[in-house]
């Protein structure tokens, strides 16, 4: 899944040619998601600089968990696992960052995103068990004001 901010949809930027989107949504101020058939090589530096905006993408698997990556133009990056026993369960390597760090990059990538984020909303987002991990990366959109007016 993908989420970035774009006046055109996703699967027409050059960072995601020829993976095919099984779906795409508008968000809220000029924010969309996709979901890819796929997972493009590079996929996050490519689509910041298509965009020039900060960017957001999660790997799923079997709707049991989702590796989360994001990056912004400035260079800022977090990545976070929902569903994080059961990524490493899975095999998943340790997350990179602890989580005081992953909620304090978050946090910033939300307001360079001109997005309005609180860390205690991000933390009961990222601590979310959802049946499906679907259900928690979009209270972790919500929680980074992606689905709702900030």
């Amino acid at each position: 899944m993908l989420v970035a901010r774009s006046d055109r949809p996703l699967s027409e930027l050059p960072a995601v040619r020829g993976v095919a989107a099984l779906e795409e949504s508008v968000l809220r101020a000029g924010w969309r998601s996709a979901k890819l058939d796929g997972d493009p090589d590079g996929v996050l530096p490519a689509l910041v600089a298509d965009t020039g905006a900060p960017v957001l993408t999660a790997y799923v698997l079997d709707s049991d968990l989702a590796d989360v990556q994001a990056l912004t133009p400035g260079g800022l990056s977090w990545r976070a696992y929902l569903h994080e026993e059961t990524a490493l369960e899975y095999g998943a390597p340790s997350p990179p960052y602890p989580r005081d760090e992953v909620l304090q990059r978050a946090t910033a990538w939300a307001v360079e995103a001109d997005l309005t984020a609180t860390a205690t909303a991000l933390e009961a987002a990222l601590d979310n068990q959802n049946v499906f991990v679907e259900d928690t990366f979009a209270e972790l959109l919500d929680a980074l004001g992606l689905t709702s007016p900030s």
